[in-house]
C-alpha cells in the first residue's frame, strides 16, 4: 500500500513539473495584433463657463471580427469623464451610460445631441489649439488611447 502511494505521489509530481514547464516556455515570435478599435475626428470643446464640463466627440470603429463593449472613458487633464447619451421620454434628456457596444465593422458617432463624453474639472493647462488624450477601457480591461484636438467652446461643432 505504501508503494502505491509513493508511485502516485511521484506521478503527480512529474505531471505538475510538466505543467509548470509548459507555462514557462517562451512562445514563438508572434505578429502583434491590430488594435480592435480605431478613433478618428477627435475633438474636445472646452466649457463656455469655467467649472462646467467639456464635451468630447469622435468616430469610433470596431475593426475586429467580434462585438466590443466600451465601459469607461478617461481624459488626460481632467479629474473624471463619463459617457453620456440622450434619451427621449416626454422630452429629450441627457443621461450617463455605463457601456456602449460596437458590432464587428460598426462605426459609432460620438456627436452633439447623441452619444458623447463629458469631462469634468478641466485643467487650466488645456487651452484651445492644444491636444489631449482620451483612453477608452473595454470590457475585459484592455484599453486604447487616441488624441483629440482641444477647441474653444464657441468653435463650430
Amino acid at each position: 500500500m505504501l508503494e502505491m502511494k509513493s508511485i502516485y505521489a511521484a506521478l503527480a509530481l512529474g505531471l505538475a513539473s510538466l505543467a509548470l514547464g509548459a507555462c514557462s516556455q517562451e512562445t514563438a515570435e508572434s505578429e502583434e495584433a491590430a488594435p480592435p478599435l480605431s478613433a478618428t475626428e477627435g475633438r474636445m470643446f472646452l466649457p463656455a463657463v469655467e467649472g462646467n464640463p467639456a464635451a468630447i466627440y469622435f468616430e469610433l470603429t470596431n475593426d475586429s471580427d467580434r462585438a466590443i463593449a466600451v465601459r469607461k472613458a478617461e481624459v488626460a487633464g481632467t479629474e473624471r469623464a463619463e459617457m453620456h447619451d440622450y434619451m427621449e421620454f416626454d422630452e429629450k434628456i441627457m443621461t450617463q451610460i455605463d457601456m456602449v457596444t460596437l458590432d464587428p465593422g460598426e462605426t459609432l458617432s460620438f456627436e452633439p445631441g447623441a452619444k458623447h463624453v463629458m469631462a469634468y474639472e478641466v485643467s487650466p493647462d488645456l487651452k484651445p489649439e492644444s491636444v489631449t488624450s482620451v483612453t477608452l477601457t473595454m470590457a475585459g480591461g484592455s484599453t486604447m488611447s487616441f488624441d483629440v484636438d482641444v477647441l474653444p467652446a464657441d468653435a463650430e461643432r
